[in-house]
């Protein structure tokens, strides 16, 4: 992800926050908002050689898959939970979206547009699933699974009850701020849920619904 995303989501994190990283990598982030925002911060991250690195680092990250759910937290543990580059590789986004919202306030969601005009260009002159610098590997060896625009996550958004407090778009030059659905390769979104879909979500640790965009 380009660099603007993680200075983005530093800004809008509130100092001595505690903040949920789903995906947590090599912990490099968690660790500058531990760091720079005095959070205090936890993640999750099914690589065990990326937990390793996370531990070296003196960070609280635990091995294992979110798409088995977040059972170990109670609800509202959580300030933000942080989806960084991932909700596009889940099998089941909307559930664990749920999960997300459970055990946090807030949820903070970055993914890659693939409506990039690059990427329409594309599949309009060759016919075939783009490659480019954001989207570098072949369809059969690439990690995502949703193909999914700003436009769609929007839609997403309002089907389900959600609220984007604030978002932020992005490619190679910086901040998008005109026709982001077609100019930008990578967008974040601060989300929070409007106050009937809070109520509904269960409160039972690990309880997911299978219904699409059901939150």
């Amino acid at each position: 992800m380009y660099l603007g995303i993680y200075e983005t989501v530093s800004h809008w994190i509130p100092e001595k926050s505690r903040v949920l990283d789903l995906g947590a990598g090599d912990g490099a982030f968690l660790e500058r908002l531990v760091q720079t925002r005095q959070v205090v911060g936890e993640g999750v991250e099914k690589d065990a050689e990326l937990v390793a690195r996370c531990v070296e680092r003196g960070l609280v990250v635990h091995q294992g898959d979110i798409a088995d759910g977040l059972d170990q937290y109670g609800d509202q543990t959580f300030d933000f939970v942080l989806l960084l580059g991932t909700f596009q590789e889940l099998v089941s986004p909307a559930d664990i979206l749920r999960e997300a919202f459970r055990v946090g306030r807030h949820v903070v969601i970055a993914h890659t547009n693939f409506a990039h005009f690059s990427v329409r260009l594309q599949v309009l002159l060759r016919g075939r699933t783009p490659m480019t610098q954001f989207l570098p590997t072949h369809w059969y060896h690439t990690q995502n699974l949703h193909f999914f625009s700003i436009l769609d996550f929007q839609d997403f958004c309002r089907e389900t009850g959600i609220q984007e407090l604030n978002q932020a778009y992005f490619n190679i030059r910086g901040a998008v701020r005109f026709l982001p659905n077609l100019r930008a390769e990578e967008a974040v979104s601060w989300l929070q849920l409007d106050p009937i879909s809070r109520r509904s979500v269960t409160v039972e640790r690990g309880k997911t619904k299978t219904e699409p965009y059901q939150i």
